[in-house]
């Protein structure tokens, strides 16, 4: 087992974030194997169920990291911020309201990722919903998730070219 407490913090840095960067290529690999050599398994509710469950451990493993003495919408933010979107991704998160939140995810790297791969889009929609879906509501079970949209979809008309995904999630 890695001594992290002997490490400096750019040495703890430097090995986790390449470790997270190895485990989201991994996932994507096994999710594309998975497709391809199963696609009757990763188009069913069984593997949704495992999206979800993961965004609701990603959760429960986040809560040991918030201090901050947040609630509502500002403590799903405060989750956002540790999770592996911010590690991966340039998420853009605006507070629409006090029961209101909207991600956009900006210069998706799964979605570069399928583009370099010769695949059009990377259909991250059902699986993405589940995720999300798992994560909020371990933190808030009344959180609601919304897919504005995600690719292939057509984004909405006031949508900024960068961005790959919209979600709305909301707090009843």
């Amino acid at each position: 087992m890695f001594d992290v407490e002997k490490w400096n913090k750019e040495e703890t840095y430097a090995v986790m974030r390449e470790l997270l960067y190895s485990f989201n290529y991994m996932w994507f690999l096994m999710e594309g194997w998975v497709k391809t050599h199963c696609p009757e398994k990763a188009d069913n509710e069984t593997f949704r169920v495992l999206s979800e469950q993961f965004g609701a451990y990603q959760a429960k493993r986040l809560e040991k990291t918030i201090t901050e003495p947040v609630d509502g919408i500002d403590r799903l933010t405060a989750f956002l911020r540790h999770s592996h979107w911010f590690a991966f991704e340039d998420i853009k998160l605006e507070k629409l309201s006090d029961t209101r939140l909207r991600m956009r995810t900006s210069g998706c790297t799964a979605q570069k990722a399928a583009k370099k791969w010769g695949l059009g889009h990377y259909a991250c929609g059902d699986s993405g919903f589940r995720l999300r879906k798992g994560f909020f509501t371990r933190i808030d079970p009344s959180a609601v998730v919304t897919r504005v949209f995600t690719p292939p979809d057509e984004k909405p008309a006031d949508t900024p070219d960068d961005i790959s995904c919209e979600w709305i999630i909301a707090i009843d």
